[in-house]
């Protein structure tokens, strides 16, 4: 390891003595320093040796900054600072700082390797500077969540990876692609909707740096004050240990310069971000905006509400002002979280830093209900009752503008999300998901055609699905269709109703105690009829489960054993009344509590048959379903990412979750 210092130090000189930088100092004093020493800013001289290397040997650490270090190249045995200098690889997360700017011991791998916190957080937290703890996930997510916003700047987040359907945020944080450009501020400083780019259409892909030209300016023309604010010099840059005003007749200021930024009584900075700084070409960087504080708008679909300012009713659809009182309820179709708030409304007011206080009630939505009108099913196939799959889907897919074909079949879970099969969305011969702008959703509709005249037009509704999520270990039929299942996302939430309801998920294992082998399921489908042709209307057919051993003595005799893997369970008959081709990916319910519960997804049959030299299902052998109750923790965390806008950790290459 001396060897590998050694040698990292004798780069460190050889590139700092070239770039004509080892002798930059304050040229009040001609005191030269000794040859293979370099002078401080302060006069004081150091080994060239000790020139970023990570360490203030400097009084002043002038040794120790980007102007000094940034033309430095570490060897790839070493870890580069974030201004520049080179450290040993091995010294990163190791509870020390070995860079002047703490930017070893900040990187995303430093919070997932620590196993004894010493900083008062625990392993899953993420310490502020201010010594606040938060969650690790709400690091570099656009949103400040420590007091002094030090989890959402560039030394914490330049180094984090954002998967390519993210956007990057000037300073590193990952938010949502489609966030980007939305009118909404989701960077933490603001770059999201940065006019330059909002003008101009975009695509996830990588972005180079733009180098900065050769001849830029080293001074920032000092900016009016805010509209509703004030800035000064940071403290740094003042006499005293205070903020303060620049002194009277300054146009300029340096690079490196800091203004900190303030609003006044009723305003508040709308980034989030309080200081910038100049930076190269003369520009100062993410200059904060003072805002009016508002209260966000009550318009969520889950809930309704009632609002007045001053005695007098006011809409409720855009912010509001401080000192606006509300009467929030839930939405139709929709129930209370939780059952600690006693009654059906709840009260709350917009207080003076924009927040409704008490916190908003939760409203989630009603699933697996349905309509009192809805008749007894019979065993076998049968014409589907329209109510009686309010949570049921239809896949479609548009390749390069033709007709949409049907392909398979999902159930709605949550107005922004379907579950279906992953063998429905994946090819196996390229190993590829297919591209998720390729596939539209129907819901509430009879036919299987999509573009049907005869479509119900008050209760069909469209969506197309905008990411798809399987598990990464999926690799279809080379894994023997193990973890088939994926969640998809759709543009734009479904609205509810009476004919568009989720179906309910299992909670915890004593869910899944309540289906019994024999007890009956139903699912639909626009399967194979007993005419062996697609169905047009849609089919619904009501199955017994079948106990492990005899799923497994049928598959045997079938020599189809391997494709019953460990989250795999039999349903159906053996007398023709069968799911088959065209039912993939559907969702097999049973009820319990008078709710139904989604308990499989149809993913293969246990043989085929060959007619007039086309291959099909057997619909005389039980059929495969992927078990949700072994996949129901992966469900709920890709549930818990996608509204806590925490796709690019859901999306990372250390994650399970695939993402297209």
């Amino acid at each position: 390891m001396r060897i590998v210092q050694r040698i990292l130090l004798l780069l460190i000189i050889s590139v700092i003595i070239d770039s004509g930088k080892a002798q930059l100092g304050d040229n009040d004093d001609n005191t030269k320093c000794p040859k293979f020493e370099f002078r401080c800013n302060n006069g004081q001289c150091i080994d060239n040796t000790m020139v970023c290397d990570g360490a203030k040997d400097c009084k002043d650490a002038s040794e120790e900054t980007e102007d000094i270090c940034e033309s430095v190249i570490c060897p790839i045995y070493a870890f580069r600072c974030n201004y520049g200098a080179c450290i040993d690889n091995d010294l990163t997360c190791n509870g020390i700082s070995n860079c002047v700017d703490n930017s070893d011991e900040i990187l995303p791998e430093c919070v997932r390797n620590v196993t004894k916190p010493s900083n008062g957080c625990k392993n899953d937290e993420f310490k502020c500077n201010n010594r606040e703890c938060i969650s690790n996930i709400e690091v570099c997510d656009g949103v400040i969540h420590c007091r002094d916003n030090s989890d959402e700047t560039a030394a914490v987040c330049r180094l984090v990876h954002c998967p390519t359907t993210n956007f990057r945020c000037s300073y590193g944080a990952c938010i949502d692609g489609d966030r980007r450009c939305d009118g909404v501020i989701n960077c933490a400083d603001g770059s999201d909707e940065d006019p330059r780019i909002c003008r101009s259409s975009w695509s996830p892909s990588v972005i180079r740096p733009t180098i900065p030209s050769l001849e830029t300016s080293n001074s920032c023309r000092i900016p009016s004050q805010p509209q509703n604010g004030h800035w000064k010099l940071h403290s740094s840059q003042c006499p005293g240990d205070e903020n303060c005003d620049v002194p009277v007749g300054t146009t300029d200021l340096g690079l490196g310069s800091r203004l900190v930024y303030s609003c006044n009584s009723g305003y508040k900075i709308s980034s989030g971000l309080t200081d910038v700084s100049c930076i190269f070409g003369g520009q100062w960087l993410n200059i904060p905006i003072c805002e009016e504080i508002r209260c966000p708008a009550l318009n969520e679909p889950s809930i309704r509400a009632e609002c007045s300012y001053d005695e007098e009713f006011i809409p409720c659809g855009l912010p509001v002002l401080p000192m606006t009182r509300a009467d929030v309820y839930c939405a139709n179709s929709y129930h209370l979280e939780t059952s600690l708030i006693l009654g059906r409304k709840q009260s709350v007011r917009c207080n003076a830093r924009g927040q409704w206080v008490p916190d908003l009630i939760r409203c989630v939505p009603d699933c697996g209900i349905l309509p009192f009108n809805v008749r007894p099913t019979s065993i076998g196939g049968y014409l589907a009752n329209l109510t009686e799959f309010p949570w049921h889907a239809s896949l479609y897919q548009d390749v390069n503008g033709t007709s949409k074909s049907f392909f398979c079949g999902a159930s709605i879970v949550q107005p922004n999300l379907l579950i279906t099969a992953a063998h429905c969305i994946y090819n196996d011969n390229t190993k590829e998901v297919v591209n998720p702008e390729e596939i539209y959703i129907l819901t509430g509709n009879l036919y299987r055609e999509y573009n049907f005249d005869f479509h119900n037009q008050t209760i069909v509704k469209s969506n197309k699905v905008k990411h798809i999520y399987i598990k990464r270990s999926y690799v279809g039929v080379l894994g023997n269709y193990i973890q088939d299942i994926a969640v998809l996302e759709v543009i734009k939430p479904f609205e509810l109703s009476a004919f568009l309801v989720p179906v309910c998920l299992g909670d915890n294992t004593n869910d899944w105690a309540l289906f019994e082998p024999g007890q009956l399921g139903k699912v639909a489908g626009f399967g194979i009829t007993e005419f062996n042709q697609p169905s047009q209307v849609l089919q619904a057919l009501t199955v017994p489960l079948i106990t492990h051993s005899e799923c497994r003595s049928v598959s045997q005799s079938v020599n189809l054993e391997h494709f019953l893997t460990d989250d795999k369970f039999c349903a159906g008959f053996t007398n023709g009344s069968s799911v088959c081709d065209g039912d993939s990916g559907g969702g097999l319910v049973f009820k319990a509590k008078n709710l139904y519960y989604l308990r499989g997804i149809v993913s293969t049959s246990l043989g085929t048959i060959t007619e007039g030299g086309v291959a099909r299902c057997n619909n005389n052998l039980y059929s495969l379903f992927t078990d949700v109750s072994r996949h129901i923790e992966w469900i709920r965390d890709v549930m818990f990412r996608i509204d806590h806008n925490q796709t690019h950790i859901l999306c990372s290459e250390h994650y399970s979750t695939r993402c297209t």
